[in-house]
């Protein structure tokens, strides 16, 4: 975990940490010897930079943890939706599943699905989709006039992250 969160650090082009030796290093007695004191002060470091870092371990965190570490079954076939049709079966109550193995994270208000962030406002219309495996279309009833949700449940689905129980087409 360290190492891979370390690695995503110098993708970002974050600065690293620059040790410099304690000044009284060469008046010891034997300057090749690695005291406790020295070890304490690296350690300390490297609590500051974490502390630093914390917005980027936060979200490096979450996004690490939603990825899922294999490949994600098919969807069942589906069509490719418009919002609105999604809302319209929304409105009609149709059931909405996530897909088996999905994970859906959130650090506060920030949610990722699969390793990705979503850009939304919508925290508990996501919050709904996150807690539940299968989602009566009632539940998101308040947010499907929400057009940039609408629009964002919709290429999810359209990813085949969630999908409609099968529809039956008059």
């Amino acid at each position: 975990m360290i190492r891979k969160w370390t690695e995503s650090l110098s993708d970002e082009n974050h600065k690293g940490i620059e040790y410099a030796p304690s000044p009284d290093l060469l008046l010891r007695e034997d300057p090749t010897e690695i005291l406790p004191q020295d070890i304490t002060a690296v350690q300390e470091m490297m609590s500051q930079f974490l502390v630093q870092k914390r917005e980027h371990l936060e979200t490096w965190f979450v996004q690490e943890m939603s990825q899922t570490a294999y490949e994600l079954p098919k969807s069942p076939a589906a069509p490719v939706y418009a919002p609105s049709q999604v809302q319209t079966l929304l409105q009609q109550g149709h059931p909405l599943h996530r897909l088996m193995g999905l994970r859906m994270l959130h650090i506060g208000d920030r949610y990722f699905v699969n390793g990705e962030s979503l850009d939304s406002d919508h925290a508990d219309a996501w919050n709904i989709l996150a807690r539940h495996r299968m989602i009566d279309g009632q539940m998101l009833i308040k947010f499907i006039n929400e057009d940039d949700f609408l629009a964002q449940l919709t290429l999810l689905m359209n990813q085949g992250y969630w999908y409609f129980s099968s529809i039956k087409k008059d």
